[in-house]
């Protein structure tokens, strides 16, 4: 049970770490280079720094104290902040594709991809499932354990995705928005973002040998 419990924690860090990341992308692409870039979220829409694209810096705030929490603790913060988000973003993308009909589309216009929204609900549902059942999992056996220490190994991570943040700025700038400069800056972003949320992790623990 303990080693299901893990299992499945995985799969629920790996796709909320996936989420967050479409609430940090667009503010990078507002500070590296707001001209010209269209941006849009559940009926939120703006170019650059006109709208309110202030909804992306509290998104981002909520992300991080999310993915700090659920790495290391308290759970008892980060139980309402996972099951909040996942709840409401899959409830968000469900009503968008019934709202929406067959044109309803997720799209990324710098990568160049389009997906219907009906389809695309699909593993929100899927993995929001899998959330709510490793949420009752985790609480029936006890939680996570004692907070570990923050490492030489955390800062370090930490670091090397923050060297990645200004490249992606100069990346975003440098590009049109919709050119391969501006493609090598999203993924540079969404790197950044995975190494952050990486580096909140404890370190292994080593066991002695016998």
């Amino acid at each position: 049970m303990m080693r299901a419990r893990e299992r499945l924690f995985g799969l629920v860090k790996f796709w909320t770490i996936t989420t967050t990341v479409f609430a940090w992308l667009p503010l990078v692409r507002i500070l590296g280079k707001p001209e010209g870039y269209q941006w849009g979220l559940f009926g939120l829409r703006g170019s650059g720094t006109d709208g309110p694209y202030w909804i992306f810096i509290v998104l981002t705030l909520y992300a991080l104290t999310m993915l700090f929490t659920g790495s290391r603790g308290p759970r008892w913060v980060f139980y309402p902040l996972l099951l909040l988000w996942h709840l409401a973003l899959t409830g968000a993308v469900v009503i968008g594709s019934v709202l929406g009909g067959g044109g309803a589309a997720w799209e990324g216009q710098g990568l160049h991809f389009s997906f219907p929204l009906a389809a695309v609900a699909i593993p929100f549902v899927l993995f929001t499932g899998a959330t709510i059942v490793w949420t009752i999992l985790d609480i029936r056996l006890g939680g996570a354990p004692a907070p570990a220490p923050w490492t030489a190994t955390n800062t370090r991570k930490l670091l090397i995705g923050l060297t990645l943040l200004p490249l992606a700025l100069l990346l975003f700038r440098a590009g049109t928005n919709y050119d391969w400069v501006t493609a090598s800056a999203i993924i540079v972003a969404v790197s950044h973002w995975i190494l952050l949320a990486i580096s909140f992790e404890p370190a292994p623990v080593r066991r002695a040998a016998h």
